[in-house]
């Protein structure tokens, strides 16, 4: 893999570079159950679906990539499509070094795979792509998608888009966790005022602080993965 930032990637192409991390004697290459072994086995300790908006800019660029940061040295592989795709590339994270900023087990999989540990997947037009990707997972897993260890992201949630794509993903069941510029009163004030809509099996976490919303994803992956076991 180049030290440049990839290409956007399809599904086709990222289920292709995780056969770099099967067993070719015991497992199945070419599904997403090399991917689900690592999460299983604790490898990887979860996935997180960074979406950004046009507009979006109003949030600075190194606090953004911070936040990324911090999931990556968790071992949470990052899928980014849109704004955050161009702060990943900006901030060197959608190449072959950034695996060093990775925890162990991400840094392991990005080698084996020759994959960044910010996956590039391009424009908001792409969003399905993550859909078609979860659903390979619940049909290899047995698992639902309110099950996978799996959350939305968006940074700097400030444009109607940002809350139509934000409540897409909870109504599929997906947890969405939302960086705000500072406000007043509560945060159910500010989810109702927004329209964020929080579903029976998902719901949005809201901060304005993105060193706060990252420990809140950290944690919230770690309860999904306590929820099944692993």
């Amino acid at each position: 893999m180049s030290e440049q930032a990839l290409p956007a990637l399809s599904v086709e192409q990222i289920i292709a570079a995780l056969d770099g991390v099967t067993n070719s004697s015991v497992d199945q290459a070419g599904s997403t159950k090399p991917l689900l072994e690592c999460i299983t086995a604790g490898v990887l300790r979860g996935a997180v679906v960074m979406l950004g908006t046009e507009g979006s800019d109003v949030r600075d660029k190194d606090e953004y990539a911070g936040l990324i940061k911090t999931l990556l040295a968790n071992d949470i592989v990052v899928l980014a499509l849109g704004y955050a795709e161009q702060v990943a590339i900006d901030a060197g994270l959608v190449s072959a070094d950034a695996a060093g900023l990775a925890g162990s087990g991400l840094k392991r999989v990005c080698e084996l795979a020759e994959i960044p540990p910010v996956l590039p997947l391009g424009g908001l037009e792409n969003v399905g792509n993550v859909v078609t990707i979860a659903t390979a997972l619940c049909a290899d897993s047995g698992l639902t998608v309110p099950q996978l260890p799996v959350v939305g992201c968006d940074a700097a949630a400030v444009t109607a888009q940002a809350v139509e794509l934000g409540n897409t993903f909870t109504g599929l069941g997906v947890d969405v966790y939302a960086g705000v510029a500072p406000f007043e009163g509560s945060v159910e004030d500010l989810k109702k005022a927004a329209g964020l809509k929080e579903t029976e099996q998902a719901g949005y976490t809201v901060s304005a602080d993105l060193g706060e919303l990252g420990a809140a994803i950290v944690a919230g992956l770690e309860k999904k993965r306590e929820a099944l076991g692993i």
